[in-house]
């Protein structure tokens, strides 16, 4: 009804053969108001234009008897009397207008972005108001005055880096598929959340820190496989999204390192990926080893152990990429050397050299971040346990060598400890790895056979004082464990909770399998109330799960789960004394002896090498203490 409404004015304006007849005249007027069609005098004169008997004369022109000249205008539609019925209208067309793009959508191909990846702005519920208006954006940005600088970035251009940085990780999993749609829930408020939250986690990791100009944009734009990993283990707090994080980031590195990538970018992605892996452990993904090797190779490649370490003047500033790199090559050394532990007689990965130490003190100097300091610490003590695991290689050793080696191995922890005492009481993870290397120095030690013990007066008692030793330096490590806020467990990294869990297992191995020599008494030094105290310390400060119907079980009630199972062997076990000095051995009262673990309710006894010492406890053939794959088995809850 309302199309013919506008052909009808324009026909009677413009295609009318008298356009000065009165009639014509009236006619134009119909749904006009005010002098739009007056005569040129009456304009003028700002009256009204009245038309008289005589065509082409108004009735004040006759009276003064002058010509009556029309005045000639640019004409305008008239406006519609249907104004009401205009947002109904709008409503229609826009409704037809999502049914059109709904049928282009689903005829559009694979490759099309928007249909495999819906935009971020379709969830409104994790922007803020200003973010889920409307309106059309402002010419340009808006600059914000330095003493009220701006929260959040422009929301359409917040909306588009997202959008940008998810397309951009979907092209690369083109061919493996498309990204999970769980990823939609990321939006960019979340998104700078989870960056400032990784602020804080890195200083439990000091190898990859973020730079204090960088914002959530800079690394969407510049640093898309960092920004993906920091996204990844900043978002603990959500079992389902780091899962699916996770699962998504090992398809993109898949990806990346099959096309022949090599970036930096690249490199400290997968270092924060491995540094809090225990979160996400998948025990069927690749290996940690295997990430490793990746690491090294791509550091080897970008020839990070050949950086400029020339001296200059203290005014000059080196490129922040060049610093950033060497952080990063430092990280593959830590990761490498704290996880070689686990493997012994293994070629390590990235080996220990002047070069890293050097690197280490000019990012000390620079004072880029506040965590730099330390680092010198760090590749220090991982140097002395390398030290540590290279002396005691062979499992044997003569009672004077084994002394000696030890001193020099305890006095080279003392100096360590006494010139970094003041960054040891900022930064927790330095004393956890202080501690650490201390209980692997004594636990190592203890368990060397001497082989000249019945030939020195005094080598049992050395081999006791190691022992007595080790358990006391596990106690220190665990004490000063149970002193950190239930908040820092979650920032823990993943060589700080392999020290956890090779702490405790080696605390229950000094109860379960310890070899006897006179003067060991588990029950007297309280090993099993040691290990029971500890246990119940940590297990209450380490976090809940944040949703009670999550069935997923997570790292902290893993380690719940199976130090209770050590726990009961430790307990049945216990208030047993051994009157030969051998903690396994109880006399009856028919002059028998027997083994103490025969009567455990789950424990299996296997024998090694037909060594009745050793003994190998096992519920099924995962769990097995002795095994050096065990701590693993353990963080990834195979167990």
């Amino acid at each position: 009804m309302q199309e013919p409404l506008v052909p009808s004015v324009l026909s009677v304006t413009s295609m009318s053969p008298k356009p000065h007849s009165s009639t014509a005249a009236m006619e134009a007027r119909e749904g006009r108001s005010g002098n739009a069609f007056a005569c040129e005098r009456c304009r003028k004169h700002k009256v009204r234009c009245v038309p008289s008997d005589t065509t082409s004369v108004c009735q004040r022109c006759q009276k003064a008897r002058v010509e009556c000249i029309e005045h000639v205008a640019r004409r305008r539609p008239a406006k519609l009397r249907t104004d009401g019925q205009t947002p109904n209208k709008m409503r229609d067309f826009d409704k037809k207008l999502d049914k059109i793009s709904a049928i282009v959508a689903t005829m559009a191909p694979v490759t099309v972005l928007q249909p495999a990846l819906p935009s971020v702005t379709t969830i409104p519920s994790q922007y803020p108001e200003t973010v889920q208006r409307t309106s059309p954006p402002a010419p340009g940005p808006v600059k914000a005055s330095p003493s009220n600088p701006p929260i959040l970035p422009a929301p359409l251009s917040s909306s588009e880096d997202s959008l940008s940085f998810w397309g951009s990780i979907n092209d690369t999993l083109s061919c493996l598929g498309r990204l999970d749609p769980v990823i939609r829930s990321i939006s960019f408020v979340h998104m700078q959340m989870l960056v400032d939250t990784y602020r804080t986690m890195s200083d439990y990791f000091p190898f990859v820190t973020l730079p204090k100009e960088y914002s959530c944009r800079d690394l969407l734009q510049q640093r898309p496989m960092l920004m993906f990993a920091v996204l990844t283990v900043a978002s603990y707090d959500s079992v389902l999204l780091q899962l699916t994080l996770s699962r998504e980031f090992r398809k993109v590195v898949t990806v990346k390192v099959m096309n022949g990538e090599k970036s930096l970018d690249l490199l400290q992605g997968l270092l924060v990926f491995i540094a809090w892996h225990h979160h996400y452990m998948d025990a069927q993904a690749v290996s940690i080893p295997m990430l490793l090797q990746i690491c090294a190779g791509i550091a080897n490649d970008l020839g990070l152990d050949s950086l400029s370490t020339k001296l200059r003047s203290p005014l000059y500033r080196e490129d922040s990429r060049d610093r950033e790199a060497k952080r990063a090559y430092l990280g593959c050394y830590y990761l490498a050397s704290n996880i070689g532990l686990t493997e012994p007689g293994k070629t390590r990965i990235v080996p220990y050299s002047s070069t890293l130490r050097t690197y280490a003190s000019e990012l000390a100097a620079s004072w880029d971040h506040k965590s730099d300091v330390i680092l010198p610490i760090i590749v220090d003590i991982c140097q002395f346990t390398e030290d540590v695991q290279e002396t005691f290689a062979v499992r044997s050793e003569q009672a004077l060598i084994a002394r000696t080696q030890v001193k020099r191995l305890s006095a080279k922890w003392d100096n360590i400890c006494l010139a970094s005492k003041l960054q040891a009481s900022d930064f927790k993870t330095l004393q956890w790895i202080q501690l650490a290397a201390h209980t692997y120095l004594y636990n190592t030690a203890a368990s060397i056979e001497l082989t000249d013990r019945d030939n020195v007066p005094w080598a049992s008692g050395f081999q006791l004082s190691l022992r007595i030793a080790c358990l006391r330096s596990i106690e220190q490590f665990l004490d000063n464990s149970t002193k950190m806020q239930p908040s820092q467990y979650e920032f823990l990294g993943l060589v700080d909770w392999l020290n956890l869990v090779w702490t405790m297992t080696s605390l229950s191995k000094l109860a379960l399998y310890s070899s006897p020599i006179p003067g060991w008494d588990t029950t007297e030094l309280q090993v099993a109330k040691s290990f029971d105290y500890f246990r119940e310390q940590l297990s209450s400060q380490m976090p809940r799960p944040r949703d009670p119907q999550e069935t997923n079980e997570d790292i902290f009630e893993r380690f719940r789960r199976i130090t209770a199972v050590m726990r009961m062997a430790l307990t049945s076990s216990s208030g047993r004394t051994s009157p030969g000095g051998s903690t396994f051995q109880l006399a009856t009262g028919s002059g028998r002896t027997v083994s103490l673990l025969q009567d455990l309710p789950l424990p299996k006894m296997n024998s090694t090498n037909g060594d009745e010492r050793s003994h190998t406890w096992k519920h099924k053939p995962a769990f097995d203490l002795n095994n050096s794959q065990f701590p693993w088995r353990f963080i990834s809850g195979t167990v």
